[in-house]
């Protein structure tokens, strides 16, 4: 939540500062950089939300928690950025067909391009910092916001060498075409952000990796039991879902198969702290002599 909040103060400050160097230059592509900007507040405010509606408990209507109002938030943001892209796009071809001169890069240009720079290495910061801290947390609210940081510092630069050689060679087209250029990074960005999050609401598989990490610890774990099967897990937010069968001798009692289900979940939870856990434990003769054998 504190990082949440800090992206939105981040994202107005940065903003500020773009749309002060979109004024003093009158250029299209400061102007399409400071309209993601924008973007980039919105998306803080809407990280903020989810992240306080995730953060609530498990109720009885929402029995599994809120963690899914992050993925929403994030396709929210992804649309977003799509929505500024038809902007940019539209007011960078305006451009090209009336090429518009570009103010002297000793005046309005120059002091353009120094409040960008500021503003860029302030997002730049920022988003590493909310980088680090998502991957951490697993929020996909944070990551998606981070990410849409990453390109809006990786715009800016290419704005302000673009328009620097503009400036020096008296080439004004080259400003709408990096509007244009502004627009299909925003694009691949905002495309990318909806995608994921839509796998997580359809409740996507993890990494091989991890799966097979759980039926490793699974099997060490499970001593006195058969085998482990039909194993389904999938992640929601920040929160992790876990099941799977346990197939025990059908003469053991539940107090001992009980012991085993808690040393399965004691080794999975201190790998995964937050994982939530089910096991349907069966009888020999439920076997299926596949998955995870003991």
């Amino acid at each position: 939540m504190k990082f949440a909040i800090g992206s939105l103060g981040v994202g107005v400050a940065v903003l500020g500062a773009k749309l002060l160097a979109a004024r003093v230059s009158g250029s299209t592509a400061l102007f399409s950089d400071a309209l993601e900007s924008l973007v980039n507040v919105a998306s803080s405010g809407l990280a903020l939300y989810a992240l306080h509606i995730g953060a609530k408990p498990a109720d009885r209507e929402h029995n599994y928690g809120h963690a899914k109002a992050e993925l929403l938030s994030a396709i929210a943001t992804g649309a977003m950025i799509l929505v500024a892209v038809g902007v940019i796009l539209q007011r960078a071809a305006l451009g090209l067909v009336h090429p518009v001169p570009l103010a002297p890069l000793s005046g309005g240009l120059g002091e353009g391009l120094a409040f960008n720079g500021a503003a860029g290495l302030l997002n730049l910061a920022w988003a590493l910092t909310l980088r680090h801290v998502a991957r951490r947390e697993a929020s996909p609210a944070l990551a998606a916001d981070a990410e849409h940081l990453i390109s809006d510092v990786l715009t800016t630069a290419g704005a302000l060498a673009a328009l620097g050689g503009a400036g020096l060679l008296g080439w004004p087209l080259l400003d709408p075409l990096v509007a244009l250029v502004i627009g299909a990074q925003a694009a691949w960005i905002g495309l990318r952000t909806v995608l994921s999050s839509i796998s997580g609401l359809l409740d996507e598989a993890p990494p091989p990796e991890v799966t097979a990490r759980v039926h490793e610890l699974v099997r060490e774990s499970a001593s006195g039991a058969i085998e482990a099967h039909d194993f389904r897990m999938r992640q929601a937010g920040h929160s992790s879902f876990l099941e799977f069968h346990l197939v025990v001798p059908g003469e053991m009692t539940v107090t001992a198969a009980h012991a085993i289900c808690d040393r399965i979940e004691a080794a999975l939870k201190t790998e995964w702290p937050g994982l939530v856990i089910t096991i349907h434990v069966e009888p020999e003769a439920k076997a299926k002599h596949e998955g995870v054998l003991v």
